[in-house]
């Protein structure tokens, strides 16, 4: 083999090495011997003879030798030998990024140390009207003594053809692509002109490959990452506390629209700094990095009418999006969410609205006395099939067509699945087709019921379907789950609420013997959990799943709850905040854990188109007037509940005691939810009861509802606040909110929403 021999001087510089080779160039290990020091020397690759390229070079040359930086890479002269250009920097000790990330992900706060640097160096770079093109690991050195950027600007600008005289330095003419494709920004790919929000694109990318493992964007050809990079939205990262605060930053860098990035290095350094700054940030029980991908399923469409199969259209849509809610490398959307898109052919809609990476839609065929289904997964972003499924079957085996759907998708997420999620994907298979049959149809009705609004005449149907597929599989764990939650539903209508309650509680708790980890349960038994007055129990379970499953909003949905009724507010906001960021549309009590603590705007915002929750809040900040005007006229279709609690309401609005007193009363008798309890203390409390009001309100401190620092400051409160007792109250809420605190903690919740006042 021939041996290259390295050339013995370039200029007055002495080469001692080759270090590397790539398309710009070749750099060597030199020794400067006039200085008495080692540098790094880089030989620009062919020969400038276009004049005004060559007039660009020298003056952007200038501009960078100009930047002193302790995270730039330091050049101390730019010459030329025999036609060819060079560049000697400082050389460096340590190894490139690159190197380091082939050895796997870093953690997230060292990623951020790491990109502070890199955006520290930008900063500088930009100051001085440098855009560097080409950040990515290989350009990134780690020393021993900081982050040191390398290989910017002016090694480029000797590819940008004819750009004219211009003064203002333009480093990327139209047409003109230059850079690494996995870390080029969409408007550099289209060969636009390019800025400095190219560059935090490109340091996004950097990020997001740091703490994941893999980069943003990938492909099995150059063109796949390509199309990735101007159409496809990046994985979430989840995790600790911090990554998911890093994930947020990384998102908007990575943004295709360069206005929606941040403005300046500065600007995303400062959000960065703030994720650090974070106390969750060091948390010791921190989740590893994960990414996940967002998947829809839309209820399929329905060719030709049919009273025997209609109800497939949405129940057979929610069964698979079940099926595969416990995948960590999945995040599905809800069927309500879903149902939100039934009629929208727009992808690229469903993509941005929905925030959706995958979607699943098909339409469905009665054929005698089988169903004909087809169904496509598309990239939504970009509107990609990535595969197409027919299938004919009896309507006896819907349930392996469901299995075949999820196995599908499971396989075009192209990620292992763990041990667990194995078991998982297989589990719950009904023990006839009957059994399923039911548990759809009922799935179709109990859904579309919640306990404010909806037929209640629809949940007695609901609940009935249920108890016909469990008499046909009696362990069949979704059934259970569903059936329970029917009976919950039931209960806070009024219909029997201890017996109703009763069963659900048996309902849930069969459901879990025979599936611990069935995701649906456990949000749903939660929300049971504080309507029965162990919300630090819902808590403490709902903490603990949320660790394992921490891609789950339910989850989370179940936590605003479960955190506000405990007192814990500032956790409360941060479950919303996990929950929404991992469903945008995902529907929580927000709204009362900001009203609780004071936050009213936000929380009259958050209440959009809930006006029970709206006109309580107007009451508590005097807009009393409004709260009135906005009470709706009784009606026979309101349900008694809701009925009574507006009666109560109004009359403490308007003074009208005696009627009010009688239905608070009466729906305090009917009601074990300790938050609806609460509410009918209010109203008696402005009615004048205020000892009656006060020993509901003493009740709550065992049904673990605790607001000590709202009781201080209502005003619909003050009868009680007048009471001696009083203050004997709040000390014993306080102490029940410093338990639950302490629940908390130990059950790891630090760890999977960070501490408290961190969103």
């Amino acid at each position: 083999m021939t041996r290259v021999s390295l050339p013995e001087r370039i200029g007055r510089y002495r080469i001692l090495a080759k270090l590397g080779e790539g398309g710009m160039g070749v750099v060597y290990a030199a020794a400067d011997e006039r200085l008495g020091r080692s540098i790094a020397l880089k030989v620009i690759g062919g020969t400038m003879r276009d004049e005004d390229a060559r007039k660009r070079f020298w003056r952007e040359a200038r501009l960078a030798a100009s930047v002193s930086h302790p995270n730039v890479c330091a050049i101390h002269e730019v010459g030329e030998e025999d036609g060819e250009l060079f560049i000697v920097m400082e050389l460096l000790e340590g190894e490139a990024l690159s190197s380091r990330l082939a050895r796997g992900g870093v953690a997230a706060a060292e990623g951020v140390r790491i990109a502070l640097g890199i955006l520290a160096a930008l900063d500088a770079l930009h100051a001085r009207g440098l855009v560097h093109r080409d950040v990515k690991p290989a350009n990134v050195f780690l020393t021993p003594h900081g982050v040191k950027l390398v290989d910017f600007g002016i090694a480029r600008s000797v590819t940008a053809g004819d750009a004219g005289g211009d003064e203002q330095t333009q480093l990327t003419q139209a047409g003109d692509v230059v850079g690494t494709p996995h870390y080029m920004s969409p408007e550099q790919l289209r060969g636009e002109p390019v800025d400095a929000r190219s560059d935090l694109f490109a340091t996004g990318a950097v990020i997001f490959e740091m703490i994941a493992g893999r980069r943003a964007f990938e492909g099995r050809t150059k063109i796949d990452v390509l199309h990735a990079t101007l159409h496809d939205m990046p994985p979430l990262l989840l995790g600790s506390a911090l990554t998911e605060a890093v994930g947020r930053v990384v998102l908007r860098a990575l943004a295709k629209n360069p206005d929606e990035r941040p403005r300046t290095a500065s600007a995303m350094a400062h959000d960065l700094d703030q994720a650090m700054r974070d106390p969750g940030a060091q948390t010791a029980t921190a989740p590893m990095p994960s990414v996940a991908t967002r998947l829809i399923v839309l209820p399929f469409r329905i060719l030709r009418p049919d009273p025997d199969t209609d109800f497939l259209a949405f129940s057979l849509a929610d069964a698979i999006a079940s099926s595969l809610a416990g995948l960590g490398s999945l995040v599905v959307r809800s069927s309500l969410a879903a149902a939100r898109f039934a009629d929208s052919p727009d992808l690229k809609r469903i993509a941005v609205e929905a925030d959706v990476d995958l979607v699943l839609a098909g339409t469905l065929l009665r054929a005698g006395a089988q169903i004909r289904v087809q169904c496509q997964l598309t990239e939504a972003a970009a509107g990609s099939l990535l595969w197409s499924h027919t299938a004919q079957v009896p309507l006896t085996d819907v349930f392996q067509l469901e299995e075949e759907l999820g196995r599908r998708i499971v396989e075009s997420i192209a990620r292992p699945l763990t041990a667990r999620e194995h078991r998982e994907v297989r589990r719950d298979a009904p023990a006839s087709a009957l059994a399923y049959e039911h548990f759809l149809r009922a799935n179709q009705i109990g859904l579309s019921v919640n306990a404010v609004e909806g037929p209640r005449t629809q949940l007695p149907i609901a609940r009935d379907l249920y108890i016909r597929s469990l008499e046909e599989d009696p362990g069949f764990a979704p059934a259970w789950a569903r059936l329970g939650r029917c009976y919950r539903l039931l209960a806070k209508t009024g219909e029997e609420p201890a017996r109703n309650f009763e069963l659900a509680e048996a309902a849930f708790r069969r459901a879990l013997e025979l599936n611990p980890d069935l995701p649906s349960t456990h949000h749903l038994y939660a929300a049971l959990e504080c309507d029965r007055g162990r919300a630090i129990d819902a808590l403490e379970r709902l903490v603990t799943r949320a660790a394992v499953f921490p891609n789950d909003p339910e989850l989370f949905v179940g936590l605003v709850q479960a955190c506000r009724y405990s007192g814990l507010l500032e956790e409360s906001l941060a479950a919303h905040e996990r929950a929404t960021r991992l469903d945008p549309h995902a529907m929580t009590s927000v709204a009362l854990t900001l009203w609780l603590r004071g936050d009213n705007e936000r929380a009259l915002q958050a209440a959009a188109g809930n006006v029970l929750v709206r006109t309580t809040i107007l009451s508590s900040m005097g807009r009393e007037d409004e709260a009135s005007a906005a009470v709706p006229a009784p009606s026979p279709e309101m349900q008694p509940l809701t009925a009574l609690f507006w009666t109560s309401f109004r009359a403490a609005l308007d003074g009208s005691a005696d009627h009010g007193r009688a239905a608070a009363e009466q729906r305090l008798a009917l009601v074990q939810d300790p938050e609806a309890r609460f509410h009918g203390a209010r109203h008696l409390a402005r009615m004048g009861e205020g000892q009656r009001a006060f020993d509901e309100l003493s009740l709550l401190v065992d049904s673990s509802f605790l607001c000590p620092d709202f009781l201080e400051r209502d005003p619909w409160l003050e009868s009680v606040r007048r009471l001696d007792d009083f203050p004997g109250l709040l000390a014993r809420m306080r102490s029940r909110v410093t338990e639950a605190g302490e629940r908390f903690a130990a059950a790891g919740g630090r760890g999977v929403l960070g501490p408290p006042g961190t969103t």
